[in-house]
């Protein structure tokens, strides 16, 4: 038998990356708003949306 697998965790990888397309094509250079040195499309690609996927990878883990 094939092991039962979750889709919700691809689909939650794909929204992340869709985010981050959507905050990069923002008009008004929105994504370009710096924080501390550094802009929005960075803090979310190096830092929130692994963040996200390692809590989401954690949480699945206790699941079982």
């Amino acid at each position: 038998m094939r092991p039962v697998t979750r889709k919700a965790s691809g689909v939650f990888l794909l929204v992340l990356l869709a985010l981050f397309l959507v905050l990069a094509s923002l008009p008004g250079d929105v994504a370009q708003v710096r924080v501390g040195p550094l802009s929005l499309v960075w803090w979310y690609g190096g830092v929130i949306a692994p963040a996200l996927v390692l809590i989401a990878a954690l949480a699945r883990g206790a699941r079982g």
